[in-house]
């Protein structure tokens, strides 16, 4: 099933791998290919916003390095350089008087004008690769929506996100991450795969939104007749595409299902090699059983001792008792006697 998501860039598997990684990251600053590609800015892409902005910079920079420069060149790089610039000012100012501190604010100023606007400003590598590689690429502009159905039964925009979708499913399964589908390129296949429908869906997209501009301004049964010819082309051609989503569609499914069968292995083979710990926790839990008979044996008998024991202090408390008891009897009958 095709997942609800944005369009990336379709970038030609045959790019470096650098330039891929480049484009691939976002439609952002990238020129659609069925477009033509506008004129880079003057200045190498530097515009008036830039110079102004730098103007700006380069005065904060100037007066006060330190609050300005950890945030350009890093924090703690910043601030260290900062402090040893702002320093610097302090100790001309203190030494040299105020015209001397203006004068080197301004020169200061000037010269880190000049550096943000060469280094800073300007077309950079991203921004170069995608003019480099204009036509090499396709965005969400590329290809059509809804608007095309009725001339290709579809729009070729959601067409384009389920082929990519199915392609991410893929390379993102685990099963291709095992190496478990190595007997298919999918690195190097579906890419190119994805690619090819691009191409192909942007050139339906093409002819089909000439076709309803031509329709849209003329009419006649000859126009008619040639509108037939052309509409059954790009369904035939339309519906041949389709097919070959499906495929990819299908291959994505099928990848699913064996990344649910290959989770299920893989706890299954867990579970197996738990079995000794199973097992000797079974032995265990049989010895525990016969420890706590063995602890109540115990106390059993340790209750039949206490028992023991009282009972014979007990006894030994009677006797001492009847000794007691017989004493004074036996000096009231010598008593008794005397008398």
């Amino acid at each position: 099933m095709a997942q609800d998501i944005a369009l990336r860039p379709v970038v030609d598997p045959a790019l470096e791998d650098a330039e891929r990684a480049l484009l691939e990251k976002s439609a952002d600053g990238l020129f659609p290919a069925t477009l033509p590609l506008p004129e880079e800015p003057g200045l190498g892409g530097r515009t008036k916003a830039d110079i102004w902005t730098a103007l700006g910079v380069s005065a904060v920079c100037a007066l006060l390095p330190v609050t300005i420069l950890w945030a350009l060149v890093g924090v703690w790089p910043g601030l260290a350089v900062g402090l040893a610039a702002q320093a610097g000012l302090i100790w001309v100012g203190v030494q040299f008087g105020f015209e001397a501190f203006i004068l080197t604010v301004v020169g200061v100023h000037l010269l880190a004008w000049l550096l943000i606007v060469v280094v800073g400003c300007g077309t950079d590598e991203r921004q170069r690769v995608a003019r480099l590689r204009h036509g090499r690429y396709y965005l969400a502009e590329d290809f059509g929506n809804d608007s095309l159905r009725e001339l290709l039964g579809h729009s070729p925009l959601r067409r384009m996100e389920r082929a990519q979708a199915a392609v991410t499913a893929v390379l993102q399964s685990q099963v291709d991450r095992e190496g478990l589908l190595d007997d298919i390129a999918n690195d190097v296949t579906l890419p190119a795969q994805q690619y090819e429908i691009a191409q192909r869906l942007a050139e339906l997209t093409r002819l089909a939104r000439k076709v309803r501009t031509v329709a849209g301004d003329a009419s006649g049964s000859r126009v008619e007749e040639v509108l037939r010819t052309q509409r059954q082309a790009l369904r035939l051609s339309s519906s041949a595409l389709e097919k070959r989503v499906e495929a990819l569609e299908r291959y994505a499914e099928n990848t699913r299902a064996a990344d649910a069968a290959y989770r299920e292995w893989e706890a299954v083979r867990e579970l197996e090699q738990l079995g000794e710990d199973m097992h000797e926790l079974v032995v265990n839990t049989v010895r525990d059983e016969l420890a706590v008979a063995e602890i109540e044996g115990l106390a059993d008998r340790s209750r039949l001792q206490d028992l023991h024991r009282m009972l014979d202090e007990a006894r030994e408390a009677g006797m001492l008792a009847t000794q007691f008891a017989d004493e004074p009897a036996d000096r009231r009958s010598g008593d008794s006697g005397r008398a």
